[in-house]
């Protein structure tokens, strides 16, 4: 009794095998024939679908940058109303436009800019270190890096312009 149930369990199993391996030969056989007629269809396979017509794909381009004149005019108006406001209500109210000065200018003015973003010093060195950093960033700073001074002191974040494409 125990070896016929023994042989019968082989055989269940056996038949599983065989049926598990022809599934597998099945399901190959079916991609690789999807996968030819891929390769013969073209590039934008996945774009074709019955009784769609494929639109030709739209070309990327550059964003124009900016004029320098245009930038620098634009970061002087939001550097004096970054200005007046610290001036009104003290540099703790902008700490993320004195962070962005901070980033673009470190290289330029290490100290001022150190000062600047010193929340354990003095008001009044903040205050100076602004507006040596306000001069070295329309003076000092390439067009490269008033734009991006600009950018983010209109809102936009590293992260944010990290996944920007153009």
């Amino acid at each position: 009794m125990t070896r016929d149930l023994v042989r019968e369990v082989a055989r269940g199993r056996g038949a599983g095998a065989r049926h598990r391996r022809l599934v597998k030969e099945v399901k190959q056989a079916r991609r690789a024939e999807r996968r030819a007629t891929r390769e013969a269809s073209g590039r934008e396979w996945w774009l074709r679908r019955p009784g769609v017509p494929v639109a030709a794909p739209t070309p990327l381009t550059a964003a124009p940058a900016p004029r320098p004149e245009d930038v620098t005019e634009a970061l002087a108006t939001m550097l004096a109303g970054v200005a007046e406001r610290i001036a009104e209500h003290g540099t703790a109210t902008d700490r993320l436009a004195l962070q962005a000065v901070h980033d673009a200018t470190r290289w330029s003015a290490p100290g001022a800019a150190a000062a600047l973003v010193d929340w354990d010093g003095s008001e009044t060195a903040r205050l100076r270190a602004f507006g040596v950093l306000h001069g070295v960033a329309l003076c000092v700073l390439g067009p490269e890096d008033r734009a991006w001074l600009l950018d983010r002191l209109r809102g936009g974040s590293a992260r944010e312009q990290a996944d920007w494409v153009a």
